[in-house]
């Protein structure tokens, strides 16, 4: 289930809110992750308690840019706003433009899988050491491990930016087709080793920043913020070794 901040009024007494409200407790009866898409960093500095106690108490996975992680956390580091999110809900997309975006999240010590691409540096140093592990629901795992994944813009971003209303949106939606790529996966192939431990997201850390990344870079290379067409299965700009991995 997706929402954006928009819906949502910190005063009450909206029926819009109250109709989200209404929604949002329908998902977690079901146990249907409930995802948050901040939209704004003004809306959000208006009452950041506000928008912490909501997400702690209602949200699954939190997608932000890094104005919007500032105004909410206090941090104008994108890694350290993701990393503080992480207090809140089990998953974070976090975009910050020219420097590319940001996933954080959970895995279980016993499962977590280090990266093979170079350590990088930061608030958090070395940060994507576990990159390659999968996300899991923090209250699915019996010890509970921050794992934070980084991607620099896809081919160093569009050679002309038409659009950028819609990026972050499209870097959302390549994470939400991982999460329901795992649930149709684990429906249809429920005796597969991925699905021995559940697992919030079919995809690792890693390959969803890939994706979004991807999907995010289209968008911007066009003027409309809906995309006209799938991406392509293998792409001659990316090395081999690429698909390698």
């Amino acid at each position: 289930m997706v929402l954006t901040a928009y819906l949502m009024r910190a005063s009450g007494g909206d029926q819009i809110t109250e109709a989200a409200m209404k929604a949002i407790e329908y998902a977690k009866e079901a146990e249907v992750p409930v995802v948050l898409t901040l939209g704004t960093r003004f809306l959000i500095e208006e009452d950041p308690e506000w928008w912490q106690n909501f997400i702690t108490e209602h949200v699954t996975i939190l997608a932000m840019n890094e104005d919007e992680g500032a105004a909410l956390t206090g941090h104008n580091d994108p890694l350290l706003a993701s990393e503080v999110a992480l207090e809140w809900c089990d998953m974070v997309l976090t975009t910050a433009g020219p420097i590319g975006l940001y996933t954080a999240g959970y895995t279980d010590e016993s499962l977590k899988r280090e990266t093979v691409h170079t350590l990088l540096p930061g608030a958090i140093p070395e940060f994507n050491r576990y990159e390659f592990s999968r996300p899991t629901l923090k209250i699915d795992c019996e010890n509970p491990l921050k794992v934070y994944a980084h991607i620099s813009p896809y081919m160093g971003g569009p050679e002309k930016i038409r659009n950028t209303n819609g990026a972050g949106d499209g870097a959302l939606s390549a994470l939400l087709h991982d999460l329901a790529a795992n649930t149709y996966h684990k429906t249809n192939v429920p005796g597969s080793s991925k699905h021995k431990r559940d697992g919030l997201c079919y995809s690792s850390f890693s390959q969803i920043c890939k994706y979004a990344n991807r999907v995010a870079y289209e968008v911007l290379a066009q003027h409309s913020p809906r995309l006209s067409r799938g991406l392509p299965e293998r792409e001659d700009s990316l090395e081999e070794s690429y698909w390698g991995r």
